[in-house]
């Protein structure tokens, strides 16, 4: 690779890392072809990506971006799995993968520019997906509007009953 092509990848991969909500660091030696394949599968189901990197380029294309206290974890056979939208969706993705292939490992990650140990990245894996939490939330600012508004029709409810039978007994009598 010349000087041209190690500058253009340098800033081809910088901007992947600026973009990026997430990224996490793999160690992938032993993978074959069709293995690396399910990764990469897996991540763009997600909206992620799963690129290979030459560590001195990826520590280059680090400084500037998020990534950049990262270097330590550039040993080794190293690829990141990225992702655009949703931390959490590549994270859980990829920790599948991890679980069902023994030879890639995790070793850390960047998510939304916090650097993260492997034990954190298996916690935020077992989160759920953005949409659910947004979900969740919604749910809980409605349930206090949702409980007032029963209580009201409860009350309501309850008078139109007495004035039914206070009627009734007026018919009555």
């Amino acid at each position: 690779m010349n000087r041209e092509e190690k500058e253009a990848s340098i800033s081809q991969l910088k901007e992947k890392f600026s973009q990026a909500n997430v990224a996490i660091l793999t160690e992938f030696s032993g993978m074959g072809v069709e293995e690396m394949r399910e990764v990469k599968k897996e991540l763009r189901s997600v909206d992620g990506e799963f690129k290979v990197v030459k560590n001195t380029i990826a520590i280059r294309a680090a400084l500037g971006t998020s990534l950049e206290g990262m270097s330590e974890y550039f040993k080794g056979s190293t690829a990141i799995a990225l992702g655009y939208a949703d931390p959490v969706a590549p994270t859980k993705a990829l920790k599948q993968v991890t679980d069902k292939q023994k030879k890639l490992k995790i070793k850390a990650g960047v998510i939304e520019g916090m650097i993260v140990d492997l034990d954190g990245v298996r916690k935020i894996a077992k989160l759920p997906s953005k949409n659910v939490l947004i979900g969740e939330l919604i749910g809980r600012f409605n349930a206090p509007i949702t409980g007032f508004a029963g209580s009201l029709n409860g009350v309501l409810s309850k008078f139109v009953r007495t004035l039914e039978a206070l009627h009734q007994q007026r018919l009555n009598s």
